[in-house]
């Protein structure tokens, strides 16, 4: 067995090494080093509470201390996530619970991770959307979900049409209460953004709860429902200093001054006079204590911001009247999700190794590159430098100035066959990219008929064939469609494996790589030609073709490693310089304290989902990118690192987004 073999063996060999002792290792802090033993499972209410009887089975994850047993029940926590998230981005709240002594009991909403029914299963308010028939795409279904801050326990002129605004939510409380570890009689709740619209439900529906924890939450004037009758107790709010989502700040564009105005601190309050941050008001002895906490950080990152999670934990101890010793500050759920993604960046970096393995079999040999790079012998054309910084320029312009306004309009305004494209943020990305792709294939066809085909460009100059060699296009295309799912088919073995022995899968904070339902694997195929168009003809042809950059060289050499990391700071550059400007539009007036740039310059609309969500696409995509270099260099083409884009980046969102 030769050097040649035995390197990347040994390399594949380490990365799953890493792999599942990382996620061992997360496994273990989540379990509170011992202390707390973690299920997942499934329930199906007696009784469904979804509309036009949709068939409900709600995915859990329990964390129950040691300590709490049938003769010594625990107060208890039901946990409830936000949009576009699962239950385990409650994780942080979750383990630093259980550590103290209180069961926690996460869920997946409707519509969310391995929950049924979709999101459509809460039902809608009928007040504003007339003459609704069986098709609801496009325009219908952005006005249903215009009414998802509509809740069921809301006067019936305001709610009628909302089945379970909770998700999901009241069954899960009735199971936690069942349970023969869980006094009952001691419980609480805590939602994340959309979990803090089912916090509300699920406490109105059950007068008993101890307290609630709202994590960049709405608030609702006394006027929306039955003050007399239905009533909150210990209700303390964490506001995100930077809150991308106008809802959460009642309509207005800065956080500081909500505690104000009358809805904040007369109907949420309960005070008669402008309240202060950081402040209990209230009493917990008789339900009425009060808190709005200001966390120095953005809506999403709350769900695991240390300040915020100390303050939750302080609030729910004291209102379940739990002692502990561990101090409100001891966290450990950073090292938790720091092992989980040195987790998920080994599983993705074993297919560097596996690949080069892959192609010492026979069939496979041919897709990497032999001796010199058609580059080194100078057989490949580049663009001149004021050529490549035109389209540079021109391509992270059209991405920016499109990003918000296209990724909407597929989100809820596009007439996509909802039965079909069920991913709400899925549509608004293939939106967009298919857009660019289009709008660069368009380009590139013109580029080549007016001067590439006369300047001699070939398909290798490309990437799409090599120069000098005689393969067929054929064998190379099916054979990097295979190496492609061979390479991320092993990664998802990892997360099955990950998934069943550890209750882990792929991820940091939020959800990335997730195990497919059947349902979300259909999606997976429905979105999966989408995104595989977009990353051949923009990540694939334009950027290492027609866009290639000379490779870097040291002491009059070739250097590949300064080439990888050349080209991947390239890579970036054309393919994110766009979303780059829209985060500056975003959060410079927002740090400024002028509030969410999108509201300002592209009204309201276009803020939320999309321009919250670049906390995670921008990082995401600037590690793939690394990938899809690191292949092109490797085989010289373009059809590898394309599809291993396209399928990760559509593994991400049809297994971990919302489904409508």
């Amino acid at each position: 067995m030769n050097k040649t073999f035995l390197k990347p063996l040994f390399l594949f060999a380490v990365c799953v090494i890493i792999v599942f002792f990382c996620n061992g290792m997360a496994a273990h802090v989540r379990n509170g080093f011992g202390s707390v033993e973690v299920t997942t499972g499934f329930f199906t209410p007696e009784k469904s509470e979804a509309a036009n009887n949709y068939p409900v089975r709600i995915a859990y994850k329990l964390y129950k201390p040691k300590t709490a047993t049938a003769s010594n029940p625990a107060a208890a926590v039901l946990a409830m996530h936000g949009y576009q998230s699962d239950k385990d981005t409650s994780a942080a709240y979750c383990i630093e619970l259980a550590r103290r002594g209180i069961v926690v009991l996460s869920i997946d909403h409707y519509g969310h991770g391995d929950t049924t029914p979709g999101m459509r299963g809460r039902g809608w308010g009928n007040y504003n959307i007339k003459n609704l028939d069986k098709t609801i795409s496009g325009p219908k279904r952005f006005m249903i979900m215009m009414t998802f801050s509509i809740l069921d326990f809301f006067r019936p002129s305001i709610s009628s049409g909302v089945a379970d605004s909770s998700m999901g939510g009241k069954s899960a409380w009735l199971h936690l209460s069942s349970l023969p570890f869980v006094d009952s009689n001691r419980m609480a709740l805590t939602g994340h953004s959309m979990g803090t619209w089912a916090s509300w439900s699920v406490a109105a529906q059950f007068p008993e709860h101890k307290a609630i924890v709202l994590q960049c939450g709405e608030v609702f004037p006394l006027s929306h429902y039955d003050s007399q009758k239905i009533k909150f107790n210990n209700v303390m709010m964490l506001q995100a200093l930077i809150e991308e989502f106008e809802n959460m700040r009642d309509y207005q564009l800065k956080i500081r001054g909500l505690e104000k105005t009358p809805v904040r601190y007369h109907d949420f309050m309960g005070q008669n006079a402008p309240v202060e941050w950081n402040r209990t008001y209230g009493s917990f002895a008789d339900g009425s204590a009060r808190r709005m906490e200001l966390i120095k950080t953005n809506h999403r990152l709350v769900t695991f911001d240390s300040d915020a999670v100390a303050v939750a934990v302080n609030w729910l101890a004291t209102a379940l009247d739990v002692k502990t010793n561990i101090a409100d500050t001891d966290h450990v759920q950073w090292l938790k999700e720091g092992l989980n993604f040195l987790a998920m960046l080994a599983a993705m970096v074993s297919m560097l190794p596996l690949f080069l393995l892959l192609t010492k079999i026979k069939f496979f040999s041919p897709l990497t590159l032999k001796a010199k790079t058609a580059q080194q012998n100078g057989e490949v054309k580049m663009l001149s430098g004021k050529s490549r910084k035109k389209n540079i320029i021109t391509a992270i312009l059209i991405s920016g100035v499109t990003f918000p306004f296209m990724t909407q309009l597929g989100h809820g305004l596009l007439p996509l066959p909802e039965n079909i494209f069920r991913m709400t943020i899925g549509n608004g990305f293939i939106t967009w990219l298919d857009f660019l792709m289009i709008i660069a294939l368009i380009a590139m066809i013109h580029w080549y008929k007016k001067s590439g085909k006369n300047d001699g460009w070939t398909l290798s100059d490309l990437g799409l064939e090599r120069p000098g060699e005689s393969l067929c296009r054929k064998k190379l295309i099916i054979g990097s469609v295979i190496m492609a799912f061979i390479l991320t088919g092993a990664m998802y073995l990892m997360v099955c494996i990950s998934s069943a022995v550890f209750q882990l899968d792929f991820r940091f904070i939020w959800p990335f790589f997730r195990t497919f339902n059947l349902m979300r694997f259909g999606q997976f195929l429905v979105y999966l030609p989408f995104y595989t168009a977009f990353f051949f003809v923009n990540a694939g042809v334009k950027l290492y073709g027609q866009l290639r950059i000379p490779e870097c060289r040291m002491n009059g050499k070739e250097s590949p490693a300064l080439t990888q990391l050349a080209w991947w700071g390239y890579s970036i550059l054309v393919m994110l310089g766009g979303l780059f400007i829209i985060v500056l539009i975003q959060y410079i007036p927002f740090f400024m304290g002028f509030g969410p740039g999108a509201d300002i310059f592209f009204s309201s609309l276009f803020g939320g989902p999309f321009m919250s969500i670049l906390i995670l696409l921008v990082p995401q995509f600037a590690v793939f990118f690394f990938f899809s270099t690191w292949f092109f260099r490797k085989s010289g083409t373009v059809y590898t690192g394309s599809l291993v884009l396209a399928i990760l980046a559509t593994w991400v969102v049809s297994g971990g987004s919302a489904v409508f």
